[in-house]
């Protein structure tokens, strides 16, 4: 499934409920999801959540989970491709033309 942008201009209680719902619908019916967005919020949630079917709740993806869940972040800046990597490993690193986004 694709998503463009779906929180873009939502107030934030508003965003996270719809990147939950997201995170529900790719759990729920094990659908691959591809989000276009320019918060970070909404990648980190989408890469480090699951949803939980037995609470009914989105959850922090624990070692388990996160190893079955294959997140890649790409980042494009002028068109250009300038990050592909998952997540864990591009938190820490030193990226100026990240920074400046």
């Amino acid at each position: 499934m694709l998503y463009d942008s779906p929180t873009a201009g939502l107030d934030p209680i508003t965003a996270h409920t719809i990147i939950a719902l997201l995170i529900k619908e790719r759990d729920v019916k094990q659908t691959t999801t591809l989000l276009v967005t320019q918060r970070y919020q909404d990648g980190n949630l989408i890469a480090n959540f699951r949803y939980n079917s037995e609470q009914g709740c989105i959850e922090p993806a624990r070692n388990g989970a996160r190893r079955a869940m294959r997140t890649t972040f790409m980042v494009l800046r002028d068109g250009r491709l300038i990050l592909k990597a998952a997540r864990m490993s591009w938190k820490s690193r030193e990226i100026p033309t990240f920074r400046s986004l």
